[in-house]
């Protein structure tokens, strides 16, 4: 009897020693991201807010676009969307696209920037997000780093 204690006990003890390491995730991701894209002449300065949670999200984008010899264009729209996680993965479906009125940026200088999730409705997205420190999370395409976007609550 003493032995299947003690066995037991060990167990529970090397169970809480791999526990912090077992991948064990939030899985609710609400954070805020300030970002520049540069491309040849033109720079798109965003500010990004996301919520995630239990299959779906809402994401705010707003910004301006700068480019050479031309006004500047200014970016504001609310995606509410779905998800699918897949361990770091995340496949994303806009539902709804709501751009502010006060938008000025053109649908074609969209599309040079954004993928069509941000555009459309109906679209897919696929995100990887991994945890970067205690505060915040990294989001890739694919393999390429797009922004840190850190804990906003």
């Amino acid at each position: 009897m003493m032995n299947k204690i003690l066995f037991l006990t060990g167990l529970c003890l090397i169970a809480l020693l791999f526990y912090p390491f077992s991948g064990n995730r939030e899985h609710r991701i609400s954070c805020k991201a300030d970002v520049s894209y540069q491309w040849q002449d033109s720079t798109l300065n965003l500010f990004i807010s996301q919520n995630i949670q239990d299959g779906k999200g809402i994401l705010a984008l707003s910004g301006t676009l700068h480019e050479k010899n031309k006004e500047d264009g200014y970016l504001s729209k609310t995606i509410s969307f779905s998800y699918r996680e897949q361990g770091y993965y995340y496949h994303l479906i806009s539902d709804l696209v709501i751009n502010s009125p006060q938008m000025t940026m053109s649908v074609q200088d969209q599309r040079k920037w954004l993928p069509d999730f941000f555009i459309e409705k109906g679209k897919p997205l696929l995100l990887k997000i991994r945890p970067y420190g205690d505060k915040a999370w990294l989001f890739y395409s694919e393999t390429t780093p797009l922004f840190v976007c850190e804990r906003s609550s």
